[in-house]
């Protein structure tokens, strides 16, 4: 039997920029993908053209491809309120070999499937299919009308991909949190760890990709346990229990505007440093408790197969960074000192241990 990729797409009043993206799902390069392609569309009570524009769209496809992939749009009716709630609702009614996000705003590039789907079968290599595992890529940021911002978001925001002396866009080159995963030719890129996922999500839920045994465990736990986002809380869940890679290719074009913020300046630029400024101490505060918990729920659900996957010492590294919500100043930057678990940037780890 023919496994399956399954694409989940969340939507909600998105008739500005849903076109495009669903256009670029339904055009993914299927030439040679040992894999059947579906996409489950969601829509969270949408008050705009947002279903209107996706079933004019299919139904355009539908005529002009030969063999189109299979697409379900899910109609419960229950509004989530929230994406992470909107995704899990995905989650829930699949059963996939393997599962993707996608948000509506964006635009993937036709090799995205393929490409991440090459560096999957890489890992389950390694590790085993029963291994929970998942793979994300870079991605390039545009603006509200499409223009390019930066070719890499990882460059943009200075984030830790250690990279050897070959070129660094090597298609399908990949590395693995707690245990790396080299191409063909043996090159790697080695993705965060675990101590530096617990403080800063680096894996962008758009790019993602898990496999079954990642997404039957993800899928044990309730939205309201993702405090801060789906996407946090499925790496964070995946490093500890198994294995993340990373592609270094943008392998989508990710949209900045007003509703979507994420990255919104350059790593230690002026504006960087005023949204620091401007959010404040408050914010901060309140966001690192967030962080605690959801890194508590994290332990107390899955403290068992953490333990199993990785041993007592990461279910401790865990309760520890989870207890420091209730933790004093000097406690906290012992902690973070100990465990190397610090923001990445200059100016994101002198404001965690000023305000922490």
């Amino acid at each position: 039997m023919s496994r399956r990729i399954d694409i989940l797409l969340a939507t909600y009043n998105g008739e500005k920029y849903i076109d495009k993206q669903i256009k670029s799902l339904v055009t993914q390069d299927r030439d040679g993908l040992d894999a059947e392609l579906r996409l489950i569309i969601r829509d969270d009570g949408s008050t705009d053209s947002t279903m209107d524009i996706i079933r004019k769209r299919l139904e355009y496809y539908r005529t002009k491809r030969e063999n189109p992939i299979e697409v379900h749009i899910l109609d419960d009716n229950t509004p989530t309120g929230s994406p992470s709630g909107n995704f899990v609702k995905l989650l829930n009614v699949t059963n996939a070999d393997y599962v993707m996000f996608s948000d509506q705003d964006d635009m993937w590039y036709r090799r995205k499937v393929k490409t991440t789907f090459e560096c999957m079968k890489k890992l389950e290599k390694k590790y085993g299919k029963t291994t929970p595992l998942m793979v994300h890529t870079d991605l390039s940021l545009m603006d509200e009308s499409g223009r390019k911002i930066a070719e890499s978001f990882y460059e943009y925001q200075k984030l830790p991909v250690q990279k050897n002396s070959q070129k660094t866009a090597q298609k399908n080159s990949v590395s693995s949190t707690n245990g790396a995963a080299g191409s063909e030719d043996g090159s790697v890129f080695k993705s965060d760890s675990l101590n530096r996922l617990l403080i800063q999500n680096t894996v962008t839920g758009c790019t993602i990709m898990m496999n079954k045994a990642a997404a039957d465990l993800l899928r044990k736990a309730p939205e309201s346990e993702m405090v801060l986002m789906y996407d946090h809380y499925a790496a964070i869940l995946v490093a500890a229990t198994g294995h993340i890679a990373f592609v270094d290719e943008p392998l989508i074009r990710y949209r900045q505007h007003s509703g979507n913020m994420v990255g919104a300046h350059a790593a230690d630029s002026k504006e960087e440093y005023k949204m620091r400024l401007d959010f404040g101490r408050e914010k901060f505060l309140k966001d690192m408790d967030l962080s605690y918990s959801q890194v508590g729920y994290i332990v107390k659900r899955y403290e068992d197969e953490i333990r199993k996957a990785k041993g007592d010492e990461t279910v401790e590294l865990l309760k520890e960074y989870s207890n420091l919500i209730m933790a004093g100043k000097l406690e906290r930057l012992q902690f973070f000192q100990k465990h190397d678990v610090y923001k990445n940037g200059a100016l994101k780890k002198l404001v965690q241990m000023i305000w922490c």
